[in-house]
Formats: C-alpha cells, sequence, structure tokens
C-alpha cells in the first residue's frame, strides 16, 4: 500500500533531525520529504524547489504540508502554492505533529485529519510540574 506524501517545510533542516528521532519510535518511514530554507536561500528559489518537490509526488485529495513556524518563511510558501495545489499546511512542526501524521498515511489527508493532526501537536503541549506538597 503506498503511504501519502508528506512535506516539511523546514529553516536549517531541522526537520531531517526531527525524522532521525521519529524513526526511534516508529522505525522505518516512507515517502516523507524535506524541503529546507537555508539562509543564503531567496524566496524565489526556495519556492522553485518546493513547487517541484509538490510536482514530485502523488497524492489523493490533500496533499500534507508541515511547516516549522507560523508567519515564517515556510508556512508562507506553503500558503502561497496552496493557490494552485490541493494542500493541507499545518505550522507549528514537532514531534506529536509529526507522528500522528504518519499514521495517518494509508489513508487521504481531509481538513478532519488535518484538525486531527493538530489537536494531537496541542495535545502534546503542556507545562510540566511536579504537584508541590505543604511541609
Amino acid at each position: 500500500m503506498t503511504k501519502e506524501p508528506i512535506i516539511l517545510l523546514t529553516h536549517g533542516g531541522w526537520g531531517a533531525g526531527l525524522l532521525k528521532s521519529i524513526k526511534m519510535i516508529v522505525g522505518e518511514t516512507e515517502n516523507i520529504y524535506e524541503v529546507v530554507l537555508q539562509p543564503e536561500d531567496n524566496l524565489q528559489e526556495y519556492i522553485k524547489r518546493v513547487e517541484q518537490q509538490l510536482k514530485s509526488v502523488t497524492w489523493s485529495e490533500k496533499l500534507l504540508i508541515l511547516t516549522d513556524i507560523k508567519g515564517g518563511t515556510t508556512s508562507n510558501v506553503a500558503l502561497r502554492l496552496s493557490r494552485d495545489y490541493d494542500i493541507l499546511a499545518i505550522s507549528g512542526l514537532n514531534t506529536a505533529m509529526l507522528l500522528d501524521a504518519i499514521m495517518k498515511q494509508s489513508t487521504p489527508f481531509t481538513e478532519q485529519s488535518g484538525v486531527e493532526i493538530l489537536q494531537a501537536s496541542l495535545d502534546n503541549c503542556q507545562i510540566l510540574q511536579l504537584p508541590t506538597t505543604n511541609n
């Protein structure tokens, strides 16, 4: 069974490190691609590289793009390309978000699965603190 593609748009390539961490949890992954924005890149070159990646994959309903920073270049590029492609773009990439997306790769990505992926990411973020004891 072919897995739906996931494209990561990240600054500086930290998505590769995230994928290594994911591999420790779920093992080998497939059909996940990263398009890195480097400091020396100009916007038009980056858009072109992202668009080339989009054209190189096949998806069913929506192409899932996960970006690192809301309002950053990676997110703005995803939003810009969504005018011409059926893209489901979610910002705030983290481990929980990518894990949930991987678990959903065997079915087409939809608006509903996007909501679920975002919720999994939000549910995983919290302040960690031990209960205090009164002495």
